[in-house]
């Protein structure tokens, strides 16, 4: 898809677009992974207390490169991190829930998102998934 295709928001009224989708799943991947398991400060990719929807709302084309490869970089940070659990059951530095806890809440958010994608997507292009 173009750049102008990643941040068309498709569905009226929404403001959802693939690109808000790929940008919530970096601020997912640093709240259930990357701070829940390794600690430290909660700080969202993009979403802050003056902007809670930054992630989704207000996107241009120019931020489709950079926020596809921070997400590729939130993802290496928690692989390591999930590498360096010894157990599911081992309770995660940041929010003190087990490794399978957050993996599941993660899970949920990708299968609850990927049908939203699927649903984007097919308003753009107009091809229908399996």
């Amino acid at each position: 898809m173009t750049a102008d295709q990643l941040v068309l928001a498709s569905a009226p009224p929404s403001d959802l677009s693939l690109l808000g989708l790929v940008r919530h799943m970096t601020e997912m991947e640093r709240v259930y992974l990357v701070y829940a398991l390794g600690g430290g400060d909660l700080s969202l990719v993009y979403c802050t207390d003056d902007a809670p929807d930054a992630d989704i709302v207000g996107l241009d084309p120019s931020m489709s490169g950079p926020s596809v490869e921070c997400w590729h970089q939130e993802r290496a940070s928690a692989d390591a991190l999930l590498a360096a659990c010894g157990s599911l059951d081992t309770a995660g530095a940041g929010n003190r829930r087990s490794v399978r806890w957050n993996l599941v809440k993660l899970i949920q958010e990708y299968a609850r998102h990927n049908g939203h994608a699927d649903i984007v997507r097919e308003r753009i292009d107009g091809a229908t998934g399996e």
